[in-house]
């Protein structure tokens, strides 16, 4: 190995690497609470292949759910979902993990830090992952879509709508539209308001939404949040002429 300079620096670099995964080894947990170390995990996660990644899966499973809702932690839950895509051996733990996430998604969609595990899982995961997460916020929609949080994962399911991926988003547009006493009340909300301007800008919905829109102009132009999303939506072509 030493009189071939290629087949050195591999050996060198394979060394490196096992070395780190043993430093780290049995302190996943430790690391990822850590302000500084969670982001060689985040490192280890996104670099390596998951045959040197799956420690890190082996060491987070019972903690799923408690890691996604740390705001360090949840960096290496939401990257467990690449490390899930396949049937191989090393992704075992990973889906394990993004298991017991999914159990809890009814609660996790409206975490602070749990919602991004859920949009990585909503965008990037396997269709059945996809399924559970979308189902944890029609569980709830109307209230979803009024929170915070929750109301950003609906946002990011809603813009899938048309493109071949919908895992029932078309349905939640349809329930979050299905009359003005809904549309009401997402405009009544600030957050309720971005779902509502994301359904009025959809292809597909856009039609329903600007019918709904249209009597409660004027409740919309007396709020400082109302005015901004009649001028949003007056920005483009189809919607001016309601809004004038």
């Amino acid at each position: 190995v030493l009189r071939d300079p290629v087949a050195g620096q591999r050996w060198r670099v394979q060394f490196d690497v096992e070395a780190l995964v043993g430093q780290l080894r049995g302190h996943v947990l430790e690391a990822i609470q850590h302000p500084h170390a969670n982001h060689v995990i985040k490192q280890v996660l996104d670099m390596m292949p998951s045959e040197y990644a799956a420690f890190v899966a082996d060491e987070l499973v019972g903690s799923g759910v408690w890691a996604a809702k740390h705001k360090f932690g949840c960096r290496a839950i939401l990257r467990l979902v690449q490390h899930a895509s396949s049937d191989s051996w090393e992704s075992a733990s990973a889906k394990e993990v993004l298991s017991e996430v999914l159990q809890e998604a009814d609660e996790l969609c409206r975490d602070e830090f749990g919602k991004f595990v859920l949009e990585e899982i909503i965008e990037r995961g396997l269709p059945e992952q996809r399924q559970l997460a979308l189902s944890a916020l029609r569980a709830r929609l109307a209230r979803n879509a009024r929170h915070e949080h929750a109301s950003f994962l609906i946002q990011r399911a809603l813009r899938s709508i048309g493109s071949g991926r919908e895992d029932g988003t078309s349905e939640m547009a349809d329930e979050l539209l299905a009359s003005r006493d809904a549309a009401q009340s997402l405009a009544r909300n600030q957050f309720g308001r971005y779902v509502l301007r994301d359904l009025a800008r959809s292809a597909k919905h856009a039609r329903r939404a600007r019918d709904l829109l249209t009597p409660l102009t004027g409740e919309l132009q007396g709020s400082k949040q109302g005015k901004k999303l009649l001028m949003d939506l007056s920005t483009e072509g189809e919607f001016a002429s309601h809004w004038k």
